[in-house]
This record gives structure tokens, C-alpha cells and sequence, in this order.
């Protein structure tokens, strides 16, 4: 009788051109399924426009060479003008369309930010005729999704864009962008504390199927205590500890570390927050994960991946 092989969990790599991705990726690519690269911005006229520096075939080039698909980001740079607009959202669909195709890339991953509730069927449309334009070609359609815990959500909250269920439908892959649950401007706090994570996908696992869900992993965290309150890496927070004078802490309501040292107030997401979640990945038979972002994690996130996602 023949033996079912177990799918390994997908794994997608934001990638920041300039940020240390390109050297992850080419220590880590047996890991990694997919990148993501950020590169392309839809305008309010619903054309698709450059929004990073450096060569999209470059990379596109040393993903394919090493075997990895490459899931162009796309973002909203014109709010919700072509999610409310009938017009301007086939005219981006079409550019999107066309740009994926002309550039050689194995699927695109949208991103869109800072809409609202009253936004959430124009973005399952949106979705949805970009799907039904490149599945034909075996390209991916991925969605990425902000957290929410319920199908209600207090008045202004930006998750309500999301329908989960919808999007669920018609997409290949959503993206849980678990992380920021404590994020500048507000107060210092977890990043993505397990429990808070938890009760994001439960909710989630209600809405479309587990196998479609990858879950949002972040590499680094918020020095509170600084002006401006700047991303921390992973790898950043690893080294000022290991400098010295820094007290480490460890949340185990949160299991997520955090230190104080003089005027540094900081909670990041490292390789140690990151093992629990992997487990949860396990447990629910999730897709995979998401990680934001290459180049940013600690030297043992990638150790933790092989022992704690493949296992």
C-alpha cells in the first residue's frame, strides 16, 4: 500500500532589495519556497509603477537560478481609489496583469494597506479578477490580510477591509501579517505575542481553509525609548545583547523576548518567538509562514525552521 508523503509548510520570504535579502536567500534558499520581492506600486490612474531601486530580472534571475518561485509585493500607493472605482480597478488589474507576465514571475502577492471596512468588497473583487486572469497560466494570486479575531471589529479598525471568508475563496495563498500588535505610535509592548497569534488563526481557520493560510513571522521589533521609535532587526537586537549591558527579559505570557538598557526600550520578535508559532503551524495544519523579512533574522532562525516547521 502506497504511503502518503507529508507536504512540507510553504515558506515566503519578503525580500528588501539592499537589506541583506539577496545574501539570505542564497545561504537559505533550500529553505525558502518563495520570495516576495517589494518592487511594484498601483497608482491612482491604476497604472503599476517601480517603487524600489535596483533590477526586478536581477533578482528574479537568482531566485529561478536556485529553484525558488518569485511572488512579486504589490501595493496600494493612491488608498482605496482603484478598490471603489469599477474603471480604474480593471484598468489596474490589467496592468498588474501584463507586468507579472511580461517580468517572468510565478505569482504576486497584494498588499493592501491603510483602507477600510467599507473598501473590503472592492479588494475581494480586486483579488479575484486578478486570479482569474493569471491561474490560467499557473500563476499564483496571494493576498496579504491584516489580523482580526472576529468577524466584528471596533469602528475604524483597518483589519475590517479583510473578508477573510471571501478572500479565502479567491485567492491561491493569505498571508496573516500576525506582527505589530504593539507598534509606534503606541506603547511598547509585544510584538506578536503567541496568544494574541493564536486567536488570530483560530479565527482565520473558521474562515478558509487551513491549508491556505501562511502565517505572518516577523524578524524584528520597536525600540520604544528612541526618537522616532525605529525598526529594531532580529539580528540588530542579537548583537547589541551579546555587546553586553543589556538585561535580556522573556515574556512567558507573550513568549517573546525584550530588553532595557538605558534609554533602549525594545520588543522584538528572534528565532526563540518564532519556535511556538512554527508549532502552531504544525498543529493546525497551516500552509506555511510568511516571513517579514529576509536578512533581518537572527543566525538561528533558519536552524529553528528545520527543527521546529520541518520537523
Amino acid at each position: 500500500m502506497a504511503t502518503a508523503v507529508a507536504t512540507r509548510p510553504f515558506v515566503l520570504g519578503y525580500y528588501l532589495p539592499g537589506s541583506g535579502s539577496a545574501a539570505s536567500l542564497s545561504s537559505h534558499y533550500a529553505d525558502i519556497s518563495a520570495i516576495a520581492p517589494l518592487w511594484f506600486g498601483i497608482h491612482a490612474d491604476g497604472s503599476v509603477q517601480h517603487r524600489s531601486g535596483g533590477n526586478l530580472a536581477t533578482i528574479v534571475d537568482q531566485a529561478h537560478s536556485l529553484g525558488r518561485k518569485v511572488f512579486v509585493l504589490v501595493t496600494n500607493m493612491a488608498q482605496d481609489r482603484i478598490l471603489v472605482n469599477p474603471g480604474l480597478r480593471q484598468t489596474a488589474v490589467q496592468n498588474l496583469v501584463n507586468t507579472v507576465l511580461q517580468n517572468h514571475l510565478d505569482g504576486v502577492n497584494i498588499d493592501f494597506e491603510s483602507i477600510d471596512g467599507t473598501d473590503a468588497q472592492g479588494l475581494v473583487d480586486f483579488v479575484s479578477a486578478v486570479h482569474a486572469q493569471l491561474a490560467p497560466h499557473g500563476i499564483l494570486t496571494t493576498v496579504a490580510v491584516g489580523p482580526r479575531t472576529s468577524s466584528q471589529l471596533p469602528v475604524g479598525d483597518q483589519s475590517d477591509a479583510y473578508d477573510y471568508a471571501a478572500l479565502g475563496r479567491v485567492s491561491d495563498y493569505v498571508v496573516l501579517m500576525t506582527y505589530d500588535e504593539h507598534c509606534p505610535p503606541g506603547g511598547a509592548g509585544p510584538i506578536a505575542a503567541l496568544p494574541w497569534v493564536t486567536n488570530v488563526v483560530n479565527y482565520a481557520r473558521t474562515q478558509m481553509p487551513a491549508s491556505k493560510i501562511l502565517l505572518g513571522i516577523a524578524a524584528y521589533g520597536y525600540d520604544w525609548s528612541q526618537p522616532g521609535t525605529p525598526t529594531v532587526t532580529a539580528s540588530q537586537a542579537i548583537s547589541q545583547i551579546n555587546a553586553g549591558g543589556v538585561q535580556l527579559g522573556w515574556s512567558n505570557t507573550a513568549e517573546e523576548p525584550y530588553y532595557t538598557s538605558g534609554s533602549h526600550d525594545v520588543w522584538f520578535e528572534d528565532s526563540y518567538s518564532a519556535a511556538p508559532k512554527f508549532s502552531l503551524v504544525r498543529q493546525d495544519h497551516l500552509g506555511g509562514i510568511a516571513l517579514w523579512y529576509l536578512g533581518a533574522e537572527d543566525s538561528q532562525f533558519w536552524p529553528t525552521v528545520q527543527a521546529d516547521l520541518f520537523k
